[in-house]
């Protein structure tokens, strides 16, 4: 879709990075309505044109214009006023303008095709119109940026550093010329829908550090207040940024930059605060909602051992709390269903203890084993499968490991096959020299260890602690030496290790 930029040029020039009733109108007439006067706009495109509006992450349509062939002019009309927020003029070839659509909802728009945007002009439109004035000063501000800053490549290839400083002076003067204005724009135009996205967008003042924290904390306090303060100047009680592409850009870069790499500790109470704020007047809040489902949704399908504990803490809080309005008591159930599975396995947890069968030995009494029975410091058990490819891969690495590591590290490991075929998988053992560790046979055990353990795919890897509680899991064989030695750093410094 070839975008025509309208109202939001100067607004996302200098970025780094459902549907329901609206309370008022502000000309005093029910329902919605849209009079659209498209110049030489193709007979070919069949007089389409189609009403688009923002919501979260995507761009929706919600109606089509009926076409006058008298007048040539488009209308969009409905019964219900629409929620403010950024909306859209599409064409049949799908190129689009923006514009607010808030407040005034009986409005005329005049433009042409196919630069909808050099053109358009509004009628019974304030808030357009304030905007458009506003935006075609800042218009001008960003072409002289522009050139300024072609110059500034130019002084750079001539090495010419007196130049460069006034050039970038002047480039400075002008960005802040620019943030100066839209100050001014939010103070005058307090209820205009662009004055909250101008708040919204602006960054976080980090103070200094206080003195009294030392200076190799400093950044750390620093980096904290940052994430703690991230949507301070973002209203999250108005509904309207929601249907603006500003709030989800926000959110997406609070979780992929902002909370990148942090405990998962952290960053599930760092949610909780921004889900908080969205608390508002209207106890449905659109924004709540989606506050509350992306991150449930974003660390169910995470990849980051031990990230699971994020999307537990906060569906227990909301779901299961009774806060998320919009979930339907079969979803609130599936939730449930799913914490009381995955809770016990979190790390820290201590997952539910079971027995199988040692097939090392071969007699008529087998010789039941517990995977909580090693004194060793950690034990790892692995859940495999003789026909998984990539079991056939990870177990041979895995039993290399043990061999050369097994002491050092002091570790166990239970290797539990799920095959059914019980001589089959004794002769694999055999031929592939996985013997030594325990080879226990999952055909049989004293409870379901594939739900108690939430066994959905093999090779899957627990790692526990002497305490049986797991410290890591999901994790290949070439990384457990290097974990180990630094979980070992952390939880247990003034215990005495094998490796010192």
């Amino acid at each position: 879709m070839k975008r025509l930029i309208a109202l939001f040029l100067p607004l996302f020039t200098c970025l780094a990075a459902m549907d329901c009733a609206t309370a008022g109108n502000a000309a005093g007439q029910d329902g919605f309505e849209i009079k659209v006067k498209l110049a030489n706009y193709p007979d070919s495109l069949n007089h389409e044109l189609y009403l688009g509006y923002y919501n979260w992450s995507a761009q929706y349509i919600s109606d089509t214009a009926v076409y006058n062939p008298k007048t040539r002019t488009y209308l969009f009309k409905g019964d219900k006023a629409k929620d403010g927020g950024m909306y859209m003029l599409i064409t049949g070839d799908r190129q689009y303008v923006d514009f607010i659509f808030d407040q005034y909802q009986h409005i005329e728009i005049e433009t042409s095709y196919p630069d909808m945007f050099s053109n358009i002009s509004f009628r019974n439109s304030p808030e357009n119109d304030d905007y458009q004035a506003f935006a075609a000063v800042g218009k001008k501000d960003f072409q002289a940026i522009n050139t300024l800053q072609t110059e500034y490549k130019e002084a750079e290839t001539a090495a010419d550093e007196a130049r460069k400083e006034e050039l970038h002076e002047q480039i400075n003067q002008l960005y802040k010329k620019i943030e100066l204005d839209r100050e001014n724009f939010a103070r005058t135009h307090p209820d205009n829908l662009m004055a909250a996205i101008f708040n919204a967008q602006k960054e976080v003042e980090v103070p200094d550090a206080p003195e009294s924290i030392p200076d190799s904390l400093k950044r750390n306090w620093q980096y904290e207040y940052y994430k703690n303060h991230y949507f301070d100047n973002f209203d999250l009680c108005d509904e309207r940024l929601l249907r603006t592409p500003l709030l989800y850009q926000r959110v997406k870069s609070f979780q992929e930059k902002v909370l990148y790499m942090q405990s998962p500790d952290s960053i599930k109470y760092a949610w909780e605060r921004v889900i908080e704020k969205a608390r508002c007047a209207d106890s449905h809040s659109e924004i709540f909602k989606f506050l509350v489902w992306y991150p449930v949704d974003a660390y169910q399908r995470s990849e980051i051992i031990g990230q699971d504990a994020i999307w537990v803490y906060l569906a227990k809080k909301y779901y299961l709390g009774g806060d998320a309005f919009w979930a339907s008591a079969s979803i609130v159930e599936n939730f449930r269903k799913r914490i009381e599975r995955v809770e016990p396995l979190l790390i820290g947890n201590r997952p539910a203890e079971f027995y199988c069968p040692d097939t090392t030995i071969d007699n008529a009494h087998p010789n039941w084993v517990s995977v909580f029975s090693s004194p060793r410091r950690y034990s790892v058990v692995i859940f495999w499968s003789t026909t998984c490819g990539h079991c056939k891969t990870a177990m041979p690495q895995w039993h290399k490991l043990y061999m050369e590591e097994k002491d050092r590290l002091d570790f166990e490991v239970f290797a539990i096959c799920k095959d059914f075929d019980v001589p089959a998988w004794k002769k694999y053992i055999r031929e592939h020299d996985l013997e030594g560790w325990y080879n226990l046979n999952g055909k049989e055990s004293n409870l379901d260890y594939n739900d108690a353990w939430d066994i959905v795919t093999t090779p899957t890897v627990y790692v526990i602690d002497r305490e049986k509680r797991i410290v890591t899991k999901k994790i290949d064989p070439q990384y457990l030496k290097d974990f180990i030695l630094n979980w070992q750093g952390v939880h247990y410094p003034n215990e005495k290790f094998p490796l010192e």
